[in-house]
């Protein structure tokens, strides 16, 4: 009788998830997303671990279209909306501020689109970045040593071979990518390395990636954490968003840390500076997307976004933090 009753608690949430609402039909460009707030949940020792960034708000997001979820790259659009992708290759767009609720928010299958041999091919999306040069989108993938570079208009994908990818790891690819203010680009690989002394391997490019032979450089991160996305400040320093997984008992932590990369010299690796943690229960989950917007105040905006895996475990979260710029530590 035990069992069946925990087994009964356990199905009700489902039941609600499948009867209590209704997703709008697959082939529309909308889905029915549930948000519930979760702030006030958190309790001020965790957010004491965030150092500089103010937790603003943190949300818990689900949805039954099966197009929902995974999401591993946030990226700010010029329409003010964000854009969220996921390891499935799929999106969703939604616009700050979020409020607790049911939303009908703009949702679409494949993200990069390309026919090979009348078949469309799978990408596994793992970054995002806005060239503010022409408005393109530029796209890292899991499992391939190309990028894609998709139109302002959205509607031409091309793919771009970087060689230097064909050494990193299968699941290393383009983890974080970023574009410097000075027309630079980096990535980090997530696996390169082995993380050992918090070492990772990193390229950077005098221009787009695929356009030029990338430098190849180290960096190092607090030990046993990789990078999962990265961001460029408004001075031109990068935050990177990391990411550890511990197996017993399971969970996740993230960080994030500040790096400069006008310290860079391929003869020894860039150095980091840890700015927060997020470890506490009432915060953790698998972040893996990263993106900022300024605010008035000489403020800026940190929106994290997390990958619940399909995972009954897991959970989409997303996170407002806001990080006052004078309490950076100095150059």
């Amino acid at each position: 009788m035990r069992r069946i009753l925990v087994m009964a608690l356990l199905f009700v949430p489902l039941l609600w998830a499948t009867w209590g609402w209704q997703t709008i039909a697959p082939d529309s460009d909308r889905s029915l997303v549930r948000i519930d707030s979760l702030t006030e949940n958190v309790p001020d020792a965790d957010r004491a671990a965030l150092g500089p960034f103010e937790l603003q708000r943190l949300w818990r997001l689900t949805s039954s279209n099966r197009r929902f979820g995974g999401y591993s790259a946030l990226v700010l659009m010029p329409s003010g909306q964000f854009l969220a992708a996921s390891d499935r290759n799929s999106w969703l767009r939604f616009p700050p501020p979020i409020e607790a609720g049911t939303q009908a928010l703009p949702t679409g299958q494949r993200l990069v689109r390309r026919s090979r041999n009348g078949q469309q091919e799978h990408f596994d999306v793992e970054s995002l970045v806005r060239d503010p040069a022409d408005g393109a989108l530029w796209v890292g993938l899991e499992n391939d040593p190309r990028v894609a570079r998709i139109d302002k208009h959205g509607r031409r994908a091309s793919l771009y071979m970087v060689q230097a990818l064909r050494d990193w790891p299968e699941n290393g690819a383009a983890e974080a990518m970023a574009r410097l203010p000075d027309g630079r680009w980096i990535m980090l690989c997530e696996t390169c390395g082995g993380g050992r002394g918090g070492l990772h391997l990193g390229l950077v490019f005098a221009g787009h990636p695929g356009a030029s032979a990338p430098q190849k450089f180290g960096i190092v991160l607090p030990s046993g954490f990789d990078p999962v996305d990265m961001v460029t400040l408004p001075d031109g320093r990068l935050l990177i968003l990391t990411r550890a997984f511990n197996l017993f008992p399971p969970r996740f932590a993230s960080g994030i840390v500040i790096a400069d990369i006008a310290q860079l010299n391929p003869k020894r690796p860039l150095a980091t500076q840890e700015l927060a943690r997020i470890e506490g229960a009432a915060m953790r989950e698998n972040y893996e997307g990263m993106a900022i917007h300024p605010e008035a105040g000489g403020q800026m905006a940190v929106w994290l976004i997390s990958d619940a895996n399909a995972s009954a475990l897991q959970e989409t979260r997303l996170m407002h933090l806001r990080l006052n710029l004078a309490k950076l530590p100095q150059r």
